[in-house]
């Protein structure tokens, strides 16, 4: 009984242009996007035979992207650690689209991303910088951002086996990036902190330091225990503002 209206959707996805439509503008009679979700293995088969093979991009997996329609925006979260001409003073933070906050260089000369929001939302002042939130972090997203190969970026994450990991990924698209707290010394000041990472990689992370590297061989060789990591939040907040000196100079 839907059969007339999966024949319709198919009909009105392959005369129209939808490269600048999101799912939602489907504008067929009993049709919305909880029907396009509950139907879309066999939209797609249908797809695949109607359209033309330049309308359909197989390297992508989500019903949207894989036939034309624009995917759900991303979005990029962070704090001002000073003031910054381009908003309003008394703007901390913000939550722009990704792909808009790319043609907005804010003039800052520093970015540092943070996994942990605790951490983010603490992050101490810092001049001339803003703190971005990694959100369980793509480095693809950073990557959509042109403006930050010009600026000094630094990270900050867990150090474990999967902190390491994010690094590597981002490094090998921003060579530039720098680390902070992710080192012995932080590690083996906090063993009281120490909790049990889940599932830790062993894959190889050609994109880190020689002491990063050393760090990593021994979380996955298991040197300071089974399976350590020490989580952001766990760090003791002095240790933070001390890795912050050398950009700030008021210890704030």
């Amino acid at each position: 009984d839907q059969w007339p209206q999966i024949l319709a959707t198919v009909n009105w996805i392959s005369s129209h242009d939808t490269s600048t439509m999101y799912l939602r503008h489907i504008d067929v009679v009993g049709v919305d996007t909880k029907f396009i979700e509950r139907h879309h293995q066999l939209l797609g088969q249908l797809l695949t035979v109607v359209l033309p093979p330049s309308r359909i991009d197989t390297s992508k997996s989500g019903f949207a992207a894989r036939y034309g329609f624009r995917p759900k925006p991303g979005y990029t979260r962070f704090r001002l650690l000073s003031p910054i001409p381009t908003f309003p003073r008394g703007v901390t933070e913000l939550r722009l689209r990704t792909d808009e906050l790319a043609h907005l260089d804010l003039g800052v000369s520093r970015v540092f991303v943070v996994e942990n929001e605790a951490s983010y939302l603490a992050f101490p002042s810092v001049p001339d910088s803003i703190v971005m939130f990694g959100e369980g972090f793509q480095s693809t997203t950073l990557e959509a951002i042109p403006w930050l190969t010009s600026k000094e970026l630094v990270y900050w994450g867990d150090i474990d086996t999967h902190g390491f990991s994010i690094l590597n990924q981002l490094r090998a698209r921003l060579p530039h990036v720098t680390s902070i707290l992710m080192d012995h010394d932080t590690l083996l000041a906090h063993r009281d902190q120490f909790v049990s990472e889940p599932s830790p990689t062993t894959a190889p992370q050609p994109h880190l330091t020689e002491a990063e590297q050393a760090l990593y061989r021994d979380l996955i060789e298991d040197r300071f225990g089974q399976a350590v990591r020490l989580e952001q939040e766990r760090i003791r907040f002095s240790c933070v503002r001390q890795a912050l000196k050398r950009w700030n100079s008021s210890g704030e």
